[in-house]
């Protein structure tokens, strides 16, 4: 159980590791697709490169970020002691 005087710094890093992850996966999200259009030209194992981006890039990018996340987060827990004892 964390500690009391702990909690605060560690729900403030919990936020900002939080917004960190978050905000690049939205602005991958919210930017291919205004190129979607032009990448749909070139083709990649005969698909348009867009719709393959958009398809397969947006899921590998969502399970980096994840990754990353889970990760960062553990580093979190144990530098403030809230850590799960196994």
């Amino acid at each position: 159980m964390i500690e009391r005087k702990e909690r605060k710094p560690y729900w403030r890093h919990t936020k900002w590791q939080m917004l960190a992850s978050l905000i690049p996966f939205l602005i991958v999200l919210i930017v291919l697709p205004l190129y979607a259009d032009g990448l749909n030209h070139n083709k990649f194992l005969g698909f348009p490169l867009g719709y393959l981006l958009a398809a397969h890039g947006l899921f590998l990018i969502a399970l980096i970020t994840l990754g990353s996340f889970v990760n960062r987060q553990d580093a979190i827990d144990h530098w403030h002691g809230a850590h799960e004892d196994n």
